[in-house]
């Protein structure tokens, strides 16, 4: 027998208002369509608007939470289960994220590890699977990528993401095999 483990990421929804759901996935859907959407509610229109869309969903009962814990079904409640990050980690992104210049990462970006900023960020080693990087700037990556990285930025650079979900102002990027400059007007080898 030959076995494999592999990391499962889930986002869980709890609701049963249709239109506020709905609304959240026309918002948010591009950045969860690389999760299991774990579902709890009774409403059966929310089951239907599934069928024809791109996401891994599963339902549960909404009456059902495993817990003592009374649910709220009026106000959705949305939780991403992800690693924890460390404290040490949460300290030195936060210390990042409330500096003003141009941020320089000459290491390896390693699993757990999450950037959000609102500075430029230039990458010097490669990002590893299970990082995530956030930026409302530019972003510029001269290795290799394989975690997630998101930039809401002018431009990006990239020198190679085959494994990585790369997504620049809201639209996810098709793989880069070479050093690739990304803006509005599109992807440009450089």
């Amino acid at each position: 027998m030959k076995t494999k483990q592999k990391s499962v990421r889930v986002f869980e929804i709890i609701t049963d208002d249709y239109e506020k759901l709905t609304s959240f996935i026309e918002k948010k859907g591009i950045l969860l369509k690389r999760f299991l959407l774990v579902i709890k509610t009774n409403n059966e229109q929310i089951k239907r608007y599934f069928d024809n869309k791109p996401f891994e969903v599963r339902f549960v009962r909404n009456d059902f939470d495993g817990s003592d814990e009374k649910i709220d079904i009026d106000e959705p409640k949305v939780v991403e289960k992800i690693i924890k990050v460390p404290v040490e980690v949460e300290k030195i992104v936060q210390k990042e994220i409330n500096s003003t210049k141009t941020e320089i990462f000459d290491k390896i970006i390693r699993s757990g590890f999450e950037i959000n900023s609102k500075n430029k960020l230039v990458f010097l080693e490669r990002i590893n699977a299970g990082a995530k990087i956030y930026s409302s700037s530019e972003i510029e990556i001269f290795n290799e990528v394989f975690g997630n990285v998101i930039c809401d930025g002018e431009y990006m650079i990239i020198k190679k993401a085959a494994k990585g979900t790369i997504i620049f102002n809201s639209e996810e990027l098709p793989e880069i095999k070479k050093l690739s400059f990304i803006s509005k007007e599109g992807i440009k080898e450089i």
